[in-house]
């Protein structure tokens, strides 16, 4: 019998057990003696339904009363927001970043104002405390724990370590590698911009169709289809310092001009979508079959050996069709890679107004483990043996009868990990060394693991990082949209040749010498405590 069998007979043994022990008024007296912890929650879209019987699951588990209120992504800021202006908030809240930061301004000045609570003395407490002795906790780098630090405290608990260094991939179509001579992979950025023409040529010929460079569309030259080519270039990711110790964007680095350069020789090259600017995602997708190449997170080329179980090209696309990554290519000034703004996944933040009771009952409930669980893993992916799945003679897992679908889903099977402590990523394992005919061939196994063992032994020697992570600027909160309103515009004029080099400096210079530049420099720098 497996872990998880024991672990969900014995806890159904033990809820029929209680049953059996006292009559149902004593059953609901002694619920109502439980302690009572309110969420907020975000729903991506499926529709939870409170006293779910993945709830009570989890409340009769940890003997407490779960009041959760799961809000739809569209209105999560605004309903929090608005609860943190009131001072109405529940006892736990999941922080769903703003403008890719947890710690956004509204949520800042709550936490000024005395709403959240300071967790720091619970996780750490010379070796005993909860981020020191929890088996998932304790194997995080305290640069996990720098990023879930604001102005000296920790207001934010993080709720698993994401993947490392993302959007640092450089998918490739290898059938089309293999099909044309071009098996031999570029090592430089330079080297990355020919091979990319040329075999971006020779399949539009070959294949009778026009067959694209990169996987490029829009007018945000800071969108992940490309960023990690411009920090290869400016060594910085989207703030960095530069060689005097001042905060730098990365579009206003000196250097940027030559990604710009990079990316205008492919326009002019005719291998980038020519009106890339009015965002057809359609025209040069990459699962599609319409480019080469496709810059986007390292893992994201997870193919079955089979090239069909698990397809990853759409799925009218032929059998034929091929993913493969690059080794990460060099530049003039770092590797091509985008560092995360965060490595916290997701997380969740405590009410001030808790007093210590509810507050350890919280850490109890919401940093579980397999270690001080068995079988807990299993439930938080999976739910409940009997309830959400069965298990078939062979140990696959069968979720196809209707009534346990429906309860995955108003359960909200599978998202709890949102505010409940997970174990962190693995991508390698989660996608390429699936069980069964969805597992990858050994050599891609093998090669995400090259990539992922590179690309963090140069952030590692390189120190690479968003310099600003939770710096607060108030100009920068007030200003910084106007300020750079015209930035991706402009890069898009000059990549199609009708902003000239002298024109783009000299536009920049506007910015940077600008008083409101000046101010979010000196803000950030004070705000480091420089």
């Amino acid at each position: 019998m497996s872990k998880i069998k024991r672990f969900s007979a014995a806890a159904l043994a033990g809820l029929m057990a209680m049953s059996a022990f006292s009559t149902l008024a004593m059953a609901e007296e002694s619920k109502d003696d439980r302690i009572t912890i309110s969420v907020l929650g975000v729903d991506w879209g499926y529709g939870p339904s409170a006293n779910s019987d993945m709830e009570i699951w989890w409340e009769d588990l940890y003997d407490v009363n779960l009041d959760i209120e799961w809000v739809n992504y569209n209105d999560y800021h605004q309903k929090i927001n608005t609860m943190m202006a009131a001072d109405t908030l529940p006892d736990v809240v999941q922080i769903y970043k703003m403008n890719n930061n947890y710690y956004y301004p509204i949520f800042t000045q709550a936490i000024d104002n005395g709403l959240f609570l300071d967790m720091t003395d619970y996780l750490f407490a010379d070796g005993e405390g909860i981020a020191e002795t929890n088996a998932v906790m304790k194997n995080w780098e305290d640069t996990m724990w720098e990023q879930a630090t604001y102005n000296g405290g920790i207001y934010i608990l993080p709720r698993s370590k994401a993947e490392v260094f993302q959007q640092s991939g450089i998918t490739v179509r290898r059938d089309l590698m293999k099909k044309y001579g071009f098996e031999e992979e570029p090592a430089t950025m330079d080297e990355l911009k020919t091979w990319l023409i040329d075999l971006s040529n020779a399949a539009t010929e070959g294949e009778g169709e026009k067959i694209y460079a990169l996987d490029f569309y829009g007018d945000n030259f800071m969108q992940d289809r490309v960023k990690a080519f411009a920090v290869a270039f400016t060594g910085q990711m989207d703030w960095g310092l530069d060689e005097n110790g001042e905060f730098q964007y990365m579009q206003f680095n000196e250097k940027y001009i030559d990604f710009l350069n990079w990316m205008k020789d492919l326009y002019d090259a005719e291998v980038l979508d020519p009106e890339f600017v009015l965002n057809n995602s359609e025209t040069s997708k990459w699962k599609a079959g319409r480019s080469v190449a496709y810059l986007t997170a390292w893992y994201n080329w997870n193919q079955s050996a089979d090239l069909t179980s698990n397809k990853i090209f759409d799925s009218n696309t032929p059998d034929t069709y091929e993913a493969w990554c690059l080794m990460p290519v060099e530049g003039p000034e770092a590797t091509v890679i985008s560092v995360n703004s965060s490595d916290i996944d997701s997380c969740v933040a405590i009410n001030a107004k808790c007093d210590e009771e509810k507050i350890a009952k919280i850490m109890e409930v919401f940093n579980g483990t397999e270690e001080a669980i068995p079988g807990y893993d299993m439930v938080m992916n999976n739910g409940v043996e009997g309830v959400h799945y069965k298990v078939l003679e062979d140990g696959t897992l069968d979720t196809s009868d209707e009534e346990m679908g429906r309860k995955r889903t108003e359960g909200y099977v599978g998202a709890w990990n949102q505010i409940f402590l997970k174990t962190d990523a693995d991508q390698i394992v989660g996608k390429f060394m699936r069980a069964g005919a969805k597992r990858a061939s050994d050599e891609n196994i093998q090669r995400a693991t090259d990539i992922k063992a590179e690309l963090s032994a140069f952030v590692a020697e390189s120190g690479l990082k968003h310099e600003n992570t939770n710096l607060v600027s108030e100009t920068y909160n007030a200003e910084w949209a106007n300020l750079t309103a015209d930035v991706n515009t402009n890069c898009a004029l000059y990549v199609q040749g009708e902003l000239s080099e002298d024109e783009w400096k000299e536009f920049v210079a506007g910015i940077v010498e600008s008083d409101e530049y000046k101010a979010i420099q000196a803000e950030l720098k004070a705000a480091k405590g420089e």
